[in-house]
């Protein structure tokens, strides 16, 4: 049994992280003693990419959701899309829906701390989609959050639509 698949044994391909494969097994060396590691390091790989991105990236079939959060008081930010282990979502929706009959809201919308809009605008009684023109992701540090930066928070509503490309 090689170093690295010794040291892995007791951890379940769920439980692996990439960054597993480094701490185990650092640097490679392309010498004699170092090619059953190579190998074997190549098929946990390979077993980890088969589990976790069967896809290669692209999106998993049965793994779209749509979720949905309403705002919060005072420009409080609320997480609506968050990502566990090495799930990373693709969205491929957002809108905000205004549930107030007398005031517009307006939201920030961010991945992370990094705002994606800072004006998405719902009338009274609409609902406003948010026009995607590049791929937006979600992972475990950077979730898709809001905050209702103009009118009532509470009657503002986001609603996002998501399909996982890792699990």
């Amino acid at each position: 049994m090689s170093e690295i698949r010794n040291q892995l044994k007791s951890q379940s391909l769920e439980a692996v992280v990439p960054s597993s494969f480094n701490e185990v097994g650092g640097r490679v060396f392309p010498d004699e003693p170092s090619i059953n590691d190579q190998t074997t390091l190549n098929q946990i790989v390979a077993s980890w990419a088969a589990v976790h991105v069967p896809a290669f990236g692209n999106p998993i079939g049965q793994s779209s959701q749509t979720v949905s959060k309403a705002g919060a008081a005072g420009e409080a930010e609320v997480e609506v899309l968050t990502a566990t282990k090495s799930e990373v979502y693709r969205v491929q929706a957002i809108a905000v829906s205004n549930s107030g009959g007398a005031a517009e809201v307006i939201c920030r919308v961010l991945i992370g701390d990094c705002p994606l809009t800072i004006d998405l605008t719902a009338g009274p009684s609409t609902s406003q989609p948010f026009p995607l023109t590049q791929p937006v992701f979600v992972d475990l540090n950077s979730p898709l959050k809001f905050a209702v930066t103009t009118g009532t928070g509470t009657d503002a509503t986001l609603i996002v639509n998501a399909i996982k490309v890792s699990q």
